[in-house]
């Protein structure tokens, strides 16, 4: 089975305009855990804690302490239909919003390709750990790379352990995910992969310094939304497919693992990067 894993984006609304949610994150317990943890942050150290915590400004802080107390930890999917909960929630895809996303483009999708997006596609979070396209999120802030310490968990790495890993890897069939996040957020699951489950990551090279692939923050969140998207649009089941992808960059056999393991795509000559300010 076919699994792709992104990072999700620090902006985020509550999309009122799409599709309702399916279900709810697969760890609704520690989520709640969490939540409780960034409340008594404040409790015990006032904003100025959360601030160091979230590593923001004055106004995106008054801003995410006024979502953290409007936050409800929705632990049954039956409560999505409470009219206290529906008007607070939407689904994931359609919740983040940020570069990759908005190259991803699902608002545009089709029926075929929404459905691929919830069979094949992961959001991974610090705050929820990983959800499904559809899965009810509700608006928040916490990196995977936050100094949150809870539980005896010296951060949110070792809070989560192999949990993402299990639940993105549920079947028996041998399983491949395509590594589309940040650093940041790879390593909550890369390192936990089930026996048997192998991973193909890949990267999107601007240019060639000294022979290495060189990538750029804002130009890789763009590639990568195209990826998803590209795979969505093509139904592709195979990461073996993933070397035909073409849009705005090609595939660099020569530059990428002969195992598979990293795929390297260079920027096709004539493609200026797209503005997405």
């Amino acid at each position: 089975m076919l699994q792709v894993i992104i990072s999700p984006a620090k902006q985020m609304r509550v999309a009122r305009d799409t599709f309702s949610p399916r279900g709810i994150p697969p760890y609704p317990a520690t989520t709640k855990r969490i939540y409780r943890a960034l409340r008594e942050i404040e409790r015990t150290q006032g904003p100025d804690g959360l601030r160091g915590l979230w590593r923001v400004n004055d106004k995106l802080l008054a801003e995410n302490i006024e979502r953290l107390h409007a936050f409800e930890p929705v632990a049954d999917e039956a409560r999505l239909d409470d009219p206290d909960i529906a008007p607070s929630v939407s689904p994931a895809v359609f919740s983040y919003v940020g570069i990759q996303y908005r190259s991803m483009a699902p608002e545009v999708m089709g029926f075929a390709e929404l459905e691929w997006l919830q069979e094949h596609l992961w959001i991974l979070s610090g705050f929820y750990g990983c959800v499904r396209p559809f899965d009810a999120v509700e608006p928040y802030r916490l990196e995977m790379g936050a100094k949150l310490a809870l539980d005896g968990a010296r951060d949110l790495y070792a809070l989560w352990g192999d949990a993402i890993a299990r639940a993105i890897f549920t079947d028996d069939e041998p399983a491949v995910v395509v590594n589309l996040a940040s650093v940041e957020y790879a390593k909550a699951v890369l390192p936990h992969l089930p026996e048997g489950a192998t991973a193909v990551t890949c990267i999107f090279s601007e240019e060639l310094r000294a022979g290495k692939p060189v990538q750029r923050a804002t130009a890789s969140k763009i590639a990568r939304g195209s990826m998803v998207r590209w795979m969505a649009e093509h139904g592709v089941e195979d990461a073996r497919d993933l070397t035909r992808f073409d849009v705005g960059y090609a595939f660099a056999p020569d530059l990428s693992d002969a195992d598979g393991s990293t795929l390297v795509f260079v920027r096709q000559a004539g493609d200026a990067e797209e503005d997405h300010s």
